[in-house]
């Protein structure tokens, strides 16, 4: 694509700002859904998303609960390419349960491919690619090659950003054809029965048609480095140990996600900073989609005068996230790296409706003591840690 489309008249250094309603900056996950929605409920909105990359959406695979999904969410989410299991198992040494919570999946591809669509079915729409920005504001945005768009609300989902201190959760996928059917039926969300050591390992994997597979080698680490070349080893081994011959490696992803244990999303302030740079994520889980979802549903809504919405979003927000706060602070700090899976593995025996509200940040009071209250995972106080320091931690 052309870095912007070809209905929009490039002005020259020095000629007028282009005028917009809305301007998007970074059209991933965040950005997309967020356009998506805008084009959905305001069909004439002058709306211009931008992107530096080539094409917009990025190499990712994004997953959430259908449960995830607001109520109100329009036409605009049914046209998305997903990719649906009625629910998804996990696996511990000792433990296994399939847990019928139906999953999605979108795909860059997917959501590329539906933004460029709804672009151009849109004549006051805008979607810019292959282009830098320079700088921001409340009211503009300047892109590299000097040109500037002015819009009465910009936002800012280019990602980014630092709450505090906390762990990490590193991944390594493999998109691969197999030789054969792969007899997964849904995903296997965790399988923690892996030799463990320095670090928490899982593998995690989507069966995204009979023989083809997205398999990803997970660690939830105090580091951020990801060694590539061990997760892509590992990723082989382990399916050849279950039987599964990889005829050839289709693409490969990976990424490093916060897991904070300090720190809340600041409030909300223009320009408005979205998705992982606005603490707009859930911290235990590394997932974004539900926020993403729901910002999206918002703003369509209240695109006009969005921040009244948007604080009283981000203060229900804050409450969940502190729970997800103290949740990773109780891993991290309170087992050993070899027995964090205990922890997990008590998790997902807890009622499916507890498991489907904390993806989706909305546990109730009791969620939380059932998360919390009763008898300790095996392996809890194996790392030792102050009480202090968690007070100090979580405030």
């Amino acid at each position: 694509m052309a870095s912007i489309d070809s209905r929009t008249d490039a002005p020259q250094t020095g000629a007028g700002p282009l005028q917009f309603d809305v301007v998007v900056v970074g059209a991933g996950l965040h950005g997309g859904l967020i356009a998506l929605a805008l084009l959905d409920a305001q069909p004439g909105l002058r709306l211009a998303l931008v992107e530096r990359d080539a094409r917009p959406a990025g190499n990712h695979t994004w997953c959430f609960h259908l449960g995830d999904v607001p109520p109100e969410a329009g036409a605009w989410f049914e046209r998305l390419p997903l990719i649906r299991w009625p629910g998804y198992q996990v696996a511990f040494p000792g433990f296994a349960r399939a847990l019928d919570l139906p999953y999605c999946c979108l795909t860059s591809d997917g959501l590329a491919t539906t933004l460029q669509d709804a672009f151009a079915a849109h004549e006051t729409a805008r979607l810019i690619t292959g282009c830098a920005v320079q700088a921001l504001d409340a009211g503009s945005v300047t892109l590299a090659d000097g040109r500037r768009l002015q819009a009465s609300l910009v936002i800012d989902a280019c990602g980014g950003g630092n709450l505090g201190s906390g762990g990490y959760q590193k991944f390594l996928g493999l998109e691969v054809e197999l030789a054969a059917d792969s007899g997964l039926d849904r995903p296997l969300l965790m399988d923690a029965c892996l030799p463990q050591g320095a670090q928490f390992r899982f593998m995690y994997v989507l069966p995204l048609a009979p023989r083809r597979l997205l398999i990803e080698d997970t660690a939830f680490a105090r580091r951020p480095e990801l060694n590539t070349a061990a997760r892509r080893a590992a990723i082989h081994d382990y399916a050849a140990a279950r039987g599964w011959v990889i005829q050839r490696v289709l693409r490969e992803e990976s990424g490093v996600l916060p897991m904070p244990w300090r720190g809340l999303p600041p409030a909300p302030t223009r320009p408005l900073k979205v998705g992982y740079g606005g603490g707009w994520f859930h911290p235990a889980t590394g997932y974004s989609a539900p926020c993403a979802l729901r910002m999206a549903d918002l703003l369509a809504r209240h695109w006009r005068a969005p921040h009244t919405a948007l604080r009283c979003e981000w203060r229900r927000h804050r409450r969940q996230f502190r729970l997800g706060l103290l949740l990773n602070l109780l891993a991290f700090r309170g087992f050993a790296p070899d027995l964090m899976w205990h922890s997990f593995a008590r998790f997902y025996r807890l009622p499916l409706a507890t498991i489907g509200r904390f993806y989706r940040l909305q546990s109730t009071a009791v969620d939380v003591a059932r998360l919390l209250l009763g008898r300790p995972p095996r392996g809890f106080g194996s790392a030792w840690w102050p009480n202090r320091k968690i007070r100090e931690a979580c405030p």
